[in-house]
Parts: structure tokens; sequence; C-alpha cells
């Protein structure tokens, strides 16, 4: 921006655009950074073996029997039932 277009508008602040582009360099080095940091924290995380050893332990209770057999015994007499 020129000066006579920011001495137009005095509460506007311009800025070289140098300085803008580090700026945002900054705030995406910063924001991967943090990125990598969770996905690390995450990975290092014991809730996903966690959610395994659960949903293995679910599985099997589901595919156990839910309560003891029933036994039925032969009867002499056929009309009871």
């Amino acid at each position: 921006m020129s000066k006579s277009h920011a001495l137009k508008r005095p509460g506007r602040v311009a800025y070289d655009v140098g300085v803008i582009t580090v700026f945002w360099e900054k705030k995406i080095e910063l924001h991967a950074k943090h990125l990598q940091s969770e996905a690390t924290r995450t990975c290092s995380s014991a809730l996903d073996r966690l959610r395994g050893e659960w949903a293995r332990m679910l599985e099997g209770r589901n595919k156990a029997p839910q309560g003891p057999p029933e036994v039925t015994f032969p009867t002499q007499d056929s009309t009871t039932a």
C-alpha cells in the first residue's frame, strides 16, 4: 500500500507483505507441530488397546451361553407337557 493511501484512512494499519507471509508461515508451522504432537500422543495412548480388550471381552461374553443348559428328562406319561 502506498503512504498516501494509508494517510487517507488513518484507522487502517498497513503491513508489508513479507511480515504477513512470515506471520502465516509461523502459524502454519506451529499448527503442524501441534498436529504432530497430538498424533504422537494418541498413538502412545492406551485407549485403543483398552478398547480392543473390551471388545474381545464383550465378544467372548456374547458367545458364551447365557445360562446353564436346560436338561429335559423323558417322561413315561404322554399327557404331561
